[in-house]
């Protein structure tokens, strides 16, 4: 009898783990899939506010076919749908810009800002920034203006990155562009304003002179002393990209662009950057690169470690088609700060002849010196949960929930399919 109580108690204590591990699975889900009859080819990254909102933008789609700004609201109860409402539709014609090209950056009154790749002067369609303010009264209708149209000259920025802008507590933007500048191989540029309405436009840095870096390929970063960081997809000693400082110009010192680092120096260094970069409470830099790495040229994850005030870079990781991690991440990082491990998303690959991107978690080691372990949390099938995922992850500071967007897939009726909204629930 003794035998069979304790057998009974054991397979009782087995069932119990058995069901906490299954009460905390992890989970994917499609929260939205965007079709051809409303709106579709979400940009990235999706923007989460305090009451558990999401807000993106589309590049097709809306009324009149040419983007849209959406936010999803969570179900009143836990297991029903998401509701997906159109925020605003941008305008093919007039003074606006169309085909919202950027991640969306809000100010403390809840206005959006953003850029478009088409649009703003009427001579190029060079592309414009925009404001999205919300409606005075509940219902009403939210309120576009633009704030600047890039020109076509051999002065100005044009065609702006496909990068979030910068925004500072005094209103002041920051962006970069892809093409313009004394170059022509793009532009850091900013927006300042005294009363949130009018804003004045200058093109701090033009990139692309002798061994600089060229093609802004990702958002400005700002550090607490106002220095701006970010990444070239191109330029640097071997031609395959860099990252790079600003430090604004003072009353006592000129403006200075330094390149922390060119990528491309072995056969196993990462290529052409991509995305925003993070930062770790010691400085150093953590970003991604779309190719290099090894003979496929899958991509890599990267740091820069600071110390005695100069940067040296290492991989964190090198993505792999054989071994299906998923490969070429456009996008850059976030961080988990509960355990200080990464967040990503990789556009290609992933399972075995299904595979059309991955989400990934990258664990720290418990030494500096150690090796980083990379798992991936979900692998994407293209004509069913969508694929090309290429945002930031957004993480639920409170659940710890990982949301994101698949540019393409989910279901047919699109070229190339209409893109879907997506959540990882403990990751």
């Amino acid at each position: 009898m003794s035998v069979r109580i304790f057998t009974l108690k054991n397979a009782l204590l087995l069932m119990t783990v058995a069901l906490s591990v299954a009460a905390v699975a992890q989970t994917e889900s499609t929260l939205y899939t965007f079709g051809e009859t409303t709106t579709f080819w979400p940009n990235g990254t999706l923007l989460e506010d305090a009451n558990g909102n999401l807000y993106g933008t589309t590049r097709g789609g809306g009324t009149y076919g040419v983007g849209t700004v959406f936010e999803m609201s969570p179900p009143a109860k836990a297991g029903g749908a998401w509701i997906f409402t159109t925020l605003y539709s941008f305008v093919p014609y007039g003074t606006g810009g169309w085909v919202p090209i950027s991640d969306l950056v809000r100010d403390k009154a809840g206005a959006f800002y953003g850029t478009t790749f088409n649009g703003g002067n009427s001579v190029c369609s060079c592309g414009s920034v925009y404001k999205l303010v919300p409606p005075a009264v509940a219902g009403g209708a939210w309120i576009e203006s633009q704030l600047y149209a890039f020109p076509y000259d051999s002065i100005h920025g044009r065609l702006p990155a496909n990068a979030a802008l910068a925004l500072t507590s005094n209103g002041t933007l920051y962006g970069v562009t892809i093409q313009g500048g004394a170059w022509n191989e793009g532009v850091i540029y900013e927006l300042q304003t005294k009363n949130g309405k009018s804003y004045t436009e200058t093109d701090l840095y033009s990139f692309g002179d002798a061994a600089d870096g060229n093609t802004p390929n990702g958002p400005i970063a700002l550090d607490s002393a106002g220095n701006l960081y970010g990444v070239t997809l191109w330029g640097g000693a071997f031609n395959q990209g860099t990252v790079y400082k600003y430090t604004p110009a003072t009353s006592k010192s000129a403006a200075v662009e330094t390149i922390l680092y060119s990528f491309g120096s072995s056969s196993t260094d990462g290529t052409n950057p991509s995305g925003n970069l993070v930062f770790d409470a010691g400085g150093d830099i953590y970003g991604v690169t779309n190719n290099g790495g090894n003979d496929l040229s899958d991509g890599t994850v990267f740091t820069l470690e600071y110390a005695n005030k100069t940067y040296t870079e290492s991989i964190v990781f090198t993505f792999s088609r054989s071994a299906r991690t998923g490969t070429n991440p456009v996008a850059g990082l976030s961080w988990n700060p509960t355990n200080n491990s990464l967040y990503g998303t990789t556009t290609q690959y992933g399972a075995l002849d299904t595979g059309s991107g991955t989400v990934y978690q990258l664990l720290p080691p418990a030494v500096k010196t150690g090796t980083w372990t990379e798992t991936t949390l979900y692998d994407f099938t293209y004509d069913v949960v969508g694929g090309y995922p290429a945002g930031i992850v957004t993480r639920d500071p409170t659940t710890g929930t990982l949301y994101g967007t698949a540019q393409n897939g989910g279901i047919e009726g699109c070229d190339l399919y209409c893109g879907t909204v997506w959540q990882i629930v403990n990751p």
